[in-house]
């Protein structure tokens, strides 16, 4: 398991992300509307194989990464799959 320590910070990505734009001669993106458009065109340039950024489905995520809790449930009583969670008895 990856522990925090073991990976880069944001500081260190955009450090990376602005270097290499650098080298390739490109400007930085400004905004994320730029940020994708420059993602998808390099991606197309390499032959990624991923889809286009517009072509993904939406992904909603809930709750902090590798918390294991549902905040659902804590608002509901119930656990994800829907069933009624035990509360413990008084």
């Amino acid at each position: 398991m990856v522990g925090m320590d073991d990976r880069p910070t944001v500081r260190q990505v955009y450090a990376l992300a602005g270097a290499l734009c650098d080298g390739a001669g490109l400007a930085f993106p400004r905004s994320r509307s730029q940020a994708s458009t420059l993602i998808e065109r390099l991606r197309i340039d390499t032959g990624h194989p991923a889809p286009r950024l517009a072509d993904l489905p939406v992904q909603f995520f809930r709750g902090v990464a590798g918390g294991g809790g549902d905040a659902d449930a804590l608002e509901t009583g119930t656990t994800s799959g829907g069933r009624a969670r035990s509360r413990p008895s008084s």
